[in-house]
């Protein structure tokens, strides 16, 4: 079975505590949270992403931003 690009990079964890914002690099295109609520801002759109969902991101020249949604840590993993 043939692998895709994005299943041969590793990826990323990423731990955001409340109030924290991480700016998600241009060449990350995946996001998949292992614990906790993300909330995503890309294009002035949001995304609320709950343990265990996955989502691509669409291709932008704004950068996409990823917060910590409640007050349990966000643990996700990007690639």
């Amino acid at each position: 079975m043939l692998q895709t690009a994005s299943e041969l990079v590793a990826p990323n964890r990423i731990i955001l505590m409340k109030n924290e914002v991480y700016r998600v690099p241009q060449t990350h295109r995946e996001v998949q949270v292992l614990s906790g609520t993300a909330w995503i801002t890309l294009d002035k759109k949001d995304i609320i992403l709950h343990s265990s969902e996955q989502a691509s991101l669409p291709f932008s020249k704004n950068p996409v931003l990823i917060s910590a949604l409640n007050n349990m840590p966000l643990i996700m993993a990007v690639w």
